[in-house]
């Protein structure tokens, strides 16, 4: 059973507003973006309601839309009240969920928890005890079947709890959502320090295990504040509810106030809270849980600054979290070692020790669908986890042949084995709180609305296949669903590649290579091919070269994986190529490779290892990225059939939809 992540006060919040209420009643889950956690509840006070329905207002979608627009807080799903006896979902309510996973795909998961007034049945391990009533957890997503219902385990995060035993008043409208160097979580206002700056308390979904963190004001003119952070002091050996009021109690302790100010500014230096200094003085804190027209707004806190709206790229984990340079004291240190934590944190700060400023730490909660886990794919794979990617999905049916050793990362004993569970025990080891799916299926044994699902819910997608077949369904669904891809290929002998990547707007895979090509038949330039579409044949090849192709291939991902303007130098690799459809990049291992010698024979100081990055272009009429309204669903097109067949239904529907156009019909599907 998954676990679902909620923190208490929306538990208590849900209770309130449609525990107490006869049915039916309803509102909006809110979160983090990429991970079943949910952070805040919107209540559709004015909804149209009857005994036995929910019907959702527009205030509410607007109310929902607001909000994401203010931050990183996402839709998680909608939570409503059945009569006594029917705990689950209905037949209306399953319709309902797959019309919204259809219309907005990057959902990934529908969370939708089902509140009854059924105080004396036991509690199964898929509910929670709320006020007057029981909350019920299911969760809706795509799978080869359909639309799919499985029970969620649900799992507290007792932060209002705690704040309230640590002696804190608690106000619904004090959580914020918010990003503090690169990690999601929620932070709530602390009473002031002795000197009256303001305090906040940031804490992610693994509280109360992990630590939270300490924000306090500095500045002197007040208007420009900067937040210093700083972990408190954690011992896990307190229990858990007690554990926040005693690390606030201590939080001054083990350093004085000259230690404390280094310590501070250091964690301050290597964890910038997004957006807290504003130009123009201290904006009010936005209510979280505002009210419909006509209702009573909630109180908000005094005076709290707030983080201003900003693009989040990739759902990010508390694991990625930076640590501050001192820790409080050596006892604590020497426990948390000892209950198997801290050699864990250290191995997680190790990913990151020597790249500060490089990559981000969000990467440990990205999550990347790596198609094809041979030559290419297996060494790709563990470049990007010891880059730092957090959640991997592994797919490939082939299993390990002695043939793989000389060219791969596989070693004697993983011969016989299945090539990507083999690639998930290696990385495994290189960081053991890695999350790993291992899928030993072909591409074209699953069906699109399955693969449009596994790719809603990556951050990338790579194609290191030499299946020509899957990377045109790849490169159609991923450039569909609006997530970047990478398609790396290897020509004869392993003496020169390609690299392929596509973005939203930018030309897919078969423009990119397509285009190119003709370019080069013209020319006379044009490589042996295989599969009739101009891809080169797939022969062995020298390990190094191999690696060499691969490695600028990992770069260019992990470039995807951040943002073109973000602080990381990474994010800057692809600023040129994206804005100038650079988006095929050729590389020649060997002297004299393919037309490389005619385009680069007169430069000084030439000889291999060369790349050229030619501009591409989106054909109007291509059914993946040329004109929106010619554009196919990939989900039309059948999951099985030769390249052929492929081929001839696209035309067919392109082809249906310009006598459309013509003939003055409305155009394609919006999306």
């Amino acid at each position: 059973m998954l676990p679902v992540r909620v923190f208490d006060y929306v538990i208590d919040q849900v209770g309130r507003d449609i525990g107490r209420t006869r049915p039916e009643q309803g509102g909006a889950l809110l979160g983090l973006h990429g991970r079943d956690v949910l952070t805040g509840f919107v209540h559709d006070a004015h909804a149209q309601v009857t005994r036995v329905e929910y019907s959702n207002t527009a205030w509410l979608l607007d109310e929902i839309g607001r909000q994401e627009a203010a931050g990183p807080i996402r839709f998680k799903g909608i939570v409503h009240s059945h009569p006594l006896g029917m705990p689950h979902p209905s037949r209306q309510d399953h319709r309902e969920y797959g019309r919204t996973l259809e219309a907005v795909p990057e959902l990934g998961r529908y969370i939708a928890p089902i509140v009854t007034h059924d105080l004396t049945t036991p509690l199964d391990r898929h509910e929670l005890a709320v006020e007057n009533a029981r909350m019920s957890f299911f969760g809706a997503m795509w799978t080869a079947r359909g639309v799919q219902l499985q029970r969620l385990r649900p799992v507290v995060v007792p932060l209002a709890g705690a704040l309230r035993e640590a002696g804190i008043s608690w106000s619904d409208a004090y959580p914020l959502t918010c990003v503090v160097g690169g990690v999601a979580g929620v932070r709530v206002p602390l009473p002031r320090n002795r000197s009256g700056a303001r305090r906040y308390l940031f804490a992610t979904p693994d509280f109360p295990v992990t630590a939270p963190l300490l924000l306090e004001e500095a500045g002197a003119d007040g208007h420009h504040p900067e937040l210093l952070v700083s972990e408190l002091p954690w011992d896990h050996r307190v229990p858990e509810r007690e554990r926040l009021r005693e690390a606030l109690r201590n939080a001054g302790r083990g350093m004085d106030a000259g230690a404390a100010a280094a310590a501070a500014a250091t964690a301050a230096a290597a964890n910038p809270v997004r957006g807290e200094a504003l130009p123009g003085g201290q904006p009010e804190h936005p209510s979280p849980h505002p009210s419909p027209p006509s209702a009573p707004s909630p109180p908000s806190p005094p005076s709290l600054p707030v983080p201003p709206p900003g693009p989040v790229l990739s759902p990010v984990s508390p694991d990625a979290a930076a640590r501050p340079a001192e820790r409080p004291s050596g006892r604590i240190r020497r426990l948390t070692m000892r209950v198997g934590i801290g050699r864990t944190r250290a191995a997680r700060a190790g990913l990151f020790a020597r790249t500060g400023g490089l990559l981000s730490p969000a990467l440990a909660d990205s999550h990347v669908l790596l198609v094809g886990v041979g030559s290419v794919g297996s060494y790709l794979a563990e470049v990007l986890v010891r880059s730092g990617v957090g959640r991997i999905t592994l797919v490939d049916p082939d299993r390990v042949e002695p043939a793989n050793l000389g060219r791969s990362m596989f070693g004697t004993r993983d011969i016989g084995r299945n090539k990507a569970k083999a690639t998930a025990r290696r990385l495994k080891r290189v960081n053991r709180r890695l999350k790993v799916t291992v899928l030993k299926r072909e591409v074209a044994a699953l069906d699109n609305h399955t693969w449009q699902q596994r790719i809603s819910d990556s951050q990338l997608v790579i194609a290191a296949t030499d299946d020509n077949h899957a990377q045109q369904r790849l490169n159609h669904l991923a450039y569909f669903v609006g997530r970047p891809a990478l398609f790396v290929g290897l020509y004869e002998g392993a003496s020169g590649g390609e690299v392929v990547f596509t973005t939203p707007g930018s030309p897919c895979w078969s423009c990119a290579t397509g285009g190119v090509r003709e370019s080069l038949g013209e020319l006379g330039h044009q490589p042996r091919t295989d599969y009739g579409t101009g891809r080169m044949y797939a022969v062995p090849g020298l390990l190094t070269d191999i690696h060499h192709l691969t490695a600028a291939a990992a770069k260019i991902a992990l470039a995807l994986l951040h943002p073109v303007g973000g602080r990381e130098r990474i994010g800057g690799f692809l600023a040129t190529p994206l804005h100038k459809d650079l988006s095929l990049a050729l590389f020649a291992m060997e002297p004299d490779h393919w037309f490389f010698p005619r385009v680069l024979g007169e430069v000084p100081g030439q000889y291999a290892f060369q790349s050229i990055w030619p501009r591409t272009r989106r054909r109007p009429d291509c059914p993946v990225c040329g004109d929106p309204t010619l554009r196919s669903d990939p989900r039309e097109h059948a999951a099985a059939g030769t390249d052929a067949e492929i081929t001839r239904r696209q035309k067919e529907a392109y082809e249906q939809r310009q006598r459309g156009r013509t003939d003055g019909a409305p155009g394609g599907r919006h999306r």
